[in-house]
C-alpha cells in the first residue's frame, strides 16, 4: 500500500508542476497574432524607432513567447512608447513570425 501512495504522489507532484509550468509560460493574455499589415505597422512605427530591423529579423524564430515578452518589457524600461494592446500584438506576431519573414525582414 505504501508503494501505490509514493507513486501516486510522484505522479501528483509532477503533474502540479507541469500545471504550474503551463500556467506560467507566458502565452496567456496575448491573443492571436493580428494580420501582417498590422504587425509590419508597430514594427515600422514604434520599434525601428531606435534600431535596426535586422536586429528583430535576427530573433524571429528563435524565441518563445515568454522570451518576446521580456524584450518587450525591457523596450519599454528603455523608453519605447507601446500601450498593453500594441505589446501584445508585437509579442503575438513576433513570436508567431518564421525566421526571415517578410513582414519584418524587408
Amino acid at each position: 500500500m505504501k508503494i501505490i501512495s509514493k507513486s501516486a504522489l510522484y505522479v501528483f507532484a509532477a503533474l502540479t508542476v507541469l500545471l504550474f509550468m503551463a500556467a506560467c509560460s507566458g502565452t496567456a493574455d496575448i491573443g492571436e497574432a493580428p494580420s501582417d499589415a498590422v504587425c509590419k505597422s508597430i514594427v515600422d512605427v514604434k520599434c525601428v524607432q531606435c534600431h535596426y530591423k535586422t536586429r528583430i529579423c535576427d530573433s524571429l524564430g528563435t524565441k518563445s513567447v515568454g522570451k518576446w515578452k521580456q524584450s518587450i518589457k525591457f523596450m519599454i524600461k528603455q523608453g519605447a512608447q507601446l500601450t498593453e494592446d500594441e505589446q501584445n500584438k508585437v509579442v503575438a506576431c513576433l513570436s508567431s513570425l518564421p525566421r526571415g519573414s517578410e513582414v519584418v525582414c524587408k
